[in-house]
């Protein structure tokens, strides 16, 4: 008896010892995890406020059929019959977010985004957790092991890694639309002229854009319409490519600069192609339309006018995958057959 007793006294020290040293665990989590992105910081920036984007790599996924999305700012998902749920509380765009996190077995704790840019098309991303009041139960478990961080920052490691790859590929979403046949209202331009191999076309593009776009702006001249590259040659066996810069105007404009002109576009009928995302896609887009023009059995105008349109501006619009360019091919002009179908409704031709 005597001895029972004895075991129950050493029992009851132990575990009033347990509960001691679990009672003396720190009641906080703190800890952050970096990565750097390939990506602008406005795009991370709306990926990650959009809680629409986290099924994909949240470190709380889902594990049953009922986990939710209630809408863009709040993220729901079910585990061990308890409800998980993120919220943003407040946003500084384009580089920090606040969030609240309420997670079974947790008090309610704090998450937060840093995003900051490194360059134009880099930005590193950091990942942090806050929490106060860590509850008995989970500093007993933490206590046998291992931290709050141990247990949670390769989740966090994970996610990052796994919202870079998500990022990556919602930047290079893009599609090739042939719109068909149509007209092209041509009118007066402004361009500069120059070439270049064909490796070096878009950057040459990129250091042609301002100079034009500064003399309309810097001389207040309206613009009719998006800007376009007028195609004069491209030479793929000689490697060869030489273009135009234009910006329509209403009107002819004499100009007092002498790199830039002033150009004039008939009106043409036309092969139109869209396409909207990256402009890394506009070889393939090109390549479906000349494939489209040889399958349908369309003939380019003697003309040879061939031009694509930038609609959007990159400057307002980030994310490549909501880029439009507009591909426009002249068709000749099928006059005999025109004259055909009128003879055949035994018309006058003139």
């Amino acid at each position: 008896m005597n001895f029972a007793k004895y075991i129950l006294f050493l029992l009851l020290i132990a575990f009033i010892g347990s509960a001691i040293y679990v009672a003396v665990q720190p009641s906080q989590i703190h800890f952050s995890r970096s990565k750097t992105i390939h990506a602008p910081q406005e795009v991370i920036f709306k990926y990650v406020e959009n809680l629409n984007n986290w099924k994909s790599w949240s470190p709380w996924k889902k594990t049953n059929a009922e986990d939710s999305i209630l809408n863009s700012k709040e993220y729901t998902w079910l585990q061990d019959n308890s409800i998980g749920r993120i919220t943003n509380t407040a946003v500084v765009k384009p580089s920090n977010i606040q969030q609240e996190i309420v997670y079974p077995d947790y008090p309610k704790s704090e998450l937060e985004w840093q995003i900051d840019s490194l360059s134009e098309r880099t930005s590193t991303v950091t990942f942090s957790m806050n929490s106060d009041n860590i509850p008995f139960k989970k500093k007993a478990y933490y206590a046998i092991f291992g931290t709050p961080e141990q247990d949670l920052a390769p989740k966090f490691e994970t996610s990052l890694t796994q919202l870079d790859s998500a990022i990556t590929a919602s930047m290079n979403v893009y599609s090739i639309t042939i719109d068909g046949i149509t007209n092209h209202s041509g009118g007066y331009y402004l361009y500069n002229t120059t070439s270049c191999k064909i490796e070096n076309f878009q950057d040459k593009v990129k250091t042609m854009m301002p100079e034009v776009t500064n003399y309309v702006a810097d001389n207040h001249i309206p613009m009719a319409g998006f800007p376009f590259v007028l195609y004069h040659k491209w030479d793929v066996e000689n490697n060869a490519a030489i273009f135009s810069y234009c910006v329509p105007t209403s009107t002819q404009v004499l100009t007092t600069k002498g790199d830039i002109l002033t150009g004039f576009l008939p009106p043409f009928k036309t092969l139109k192609t869209t396409l909207k995302g990256n402009y890394t896609y506009l070889e393939k887009a090109w390549k479906t339309t000349t494939e489209y023009l040889e399958t349908n059995g369309l003939e380019k105008a003697d003309s040879n006018i061939m031009l694509q349109t930038f609609v959007t501006n990159p400057k307002y619009k980030i994310n490549p995958a909501d880029w439009i360019t507009e591909i426009y091919i002249a068709l000749k002009e099928d006059t005999d057959s025109i004259s055909q179908e009128l003879q055949d409704l035994k018309l006058p031709l003139n």
